[in-house]
């Protein structure tokens, strides 16, 4: 796991293979890219800072403990919190340019499973 932001309340993580799907959505945002990239990173950094986000508008819990953290021109970073070294963490299982209100359920279901890899891993 890498990580991507420390902040006041927790740490973001990034699974394996987060980073070059993070690549692939912001390359598809269409229009004023600049402004949709600095709006989510900073969305990141203010969760790290305050542990929380405004819901529904910033984040969404999507069920079974996975959430969605959004920026308005889609981009969405699915993941779960946890403890890693002691620390309140957010784990960001992979990024996608979500076209649609509905969560797809693919998605959901690559975060359960990146969940559980990452759990398996935790308990060796």
């Amino acid at each position: 796991m890498e990580e991507f932001h420390r902040g006041e309340k927790l740490t973001i993580w990034l699974t394996q293979g987060t980073r070059a799907s993070w690549d692939a959505a912001e390359a598809d945002v269409p229009g004023n890219r600049k402004s949709c990239l600095t709006q989510f990173r900073a969305r990141l950094a203010r969760l790290a800072a305050f542990g929380t986000l405004r819901s529904p508008d910033h984040m969404n819990n999507e069920g079974d403990g996975i959430y969605a953290v959004k920026a308005t021109c889609g981009l969405r970073a699915y993941g779960w919190f946890d403890q890693v070294n002691g620390r309140r963490s957010f784990i960001i299982s992979h990024c996608i340019l979500k076209r649609r209100q509905a969560a797809d359920p693919a998605d959901l279901e690559r975060a359960r499973n990146a969940r559980a890899q990452y759990k398996q891993r935790a308990n060796k």
